[in-house]
């Protein structure tokens, strides 16, 4: 992951109380799922990290996938993490998916752009 990629914008003032962008090393990280009866995720388990630390700044706890939807369209980019043994491997972005009118979920994006095929899937996720 490009580091510069995983930064959120934050509007601040400077000191003549003029606006401007500073990027802040924190994202949204998805640890684990929750599946609906459809096989859709109905909840996450999410928390704020900070790249620059790889710490969480907010401990994960669990939301409804409304929030993570809202996140999105705001423009905050949502990541994913998996366990590897007993270690944690950056996973990819994930992003919304109109299923139909009115119901929308996340899918795992690919570095490409499209559904991941790097075997990093919702479905590998911890689910809880």
């Amino acid at each position: 992951m490009d580091t510069a990629e995983n930064h959120r914008r934050q509007e601040v003032a400077d000191q003549d109380n003029q606006p401007f962008q500073e990027y802040m090393p924190v994202i949204r990280i998805i640890t684990a799922v929750n599946f609906n009866k459809q096989g859709h995720v109905q909840y996450v388990r999410w928390g704020l990290a900070d790249t620059d630390t790889n710490r969480w700044t907010s401990t994960p706890s669990e939301s409804h996938i409304i929030h993570v939807l809202e996140a999105l369209k705001y423009g905050e980019e949502v990541w994913t993490i998996f366990p590897e043994g007993e270690h944690v491997v950056a996973g990819p972005r994930v992003h919304a998916v109109k299923l139909k009118p009115g119901l929308k979920t996340i899918a795992i994006l690919d570095p490409e752009g499209g559904e991941a095929g790097s075997g990093h899937t919702l479905e590998r996720l911890p689910v809880f």
